[in-house]
């Protein structure tokens, strides 16, 4: 019964790990999406940054790339909820609050637009002046 218990409780320790976080493979998975990325392959890009994020649910950059290949392909609203997730993470992650500014942009909503932009240049994204110069 004890051995039967051991190997019960080995197994589960075993399960638990490897169900963890795997920064160094999120990062691998990142690397290969930023490649697709950039080759305008977005629908490769979109498969790896997602297996990026499931091995490592904190990175804010695969989650913000993640929505820039959505963006892309169009789809507005997924890659606004990427952006928002990764702000979520990092809260002074500038290039996220500036894609948010642009997807109000983009949808007319000029408040909002500016809400953002005004929370990029707050945390260091430079030539923000033609974004905010409409701003109140």
């Amino acid at each position: 019964m004890n051995k039967l218990l051991y190997i019960a409780s080995l197994f589960a320790l075993t399960f638990l790990v490897s169900c963890g976080q795997d920064p160094e493979k999120s990062r691998s998975y990142f690397n290969e999406g930023i490649d697709y990325h950039y080759a305008s392959q977005y629908e490769e890009a979109i498969e790896k940054f997602e297996k990026a994020i499931k091995a490592d649910k904190n990175n804010y950059e695969a989650y913000y790339y993640l929505g820039c290949s959505f963006m892309n392909i169009q789809q507005k609203e997924d890659a606004l909820n990427c952006w928002l997730k990764a702000v979520e993470i990092k809260p002074d992650y500038a290039d996220g609050y500036f894609n948010i500014g642009l997807y109000y942009r983009i949808n007319n909503d000029r408040d909002m637009a500016c809400y953002y932009f005004k929370l990029a240049e707050q945390y260091g994204r430079s030539c923000m002046q033609d974004y905010t110069k409409h701003c109140y």
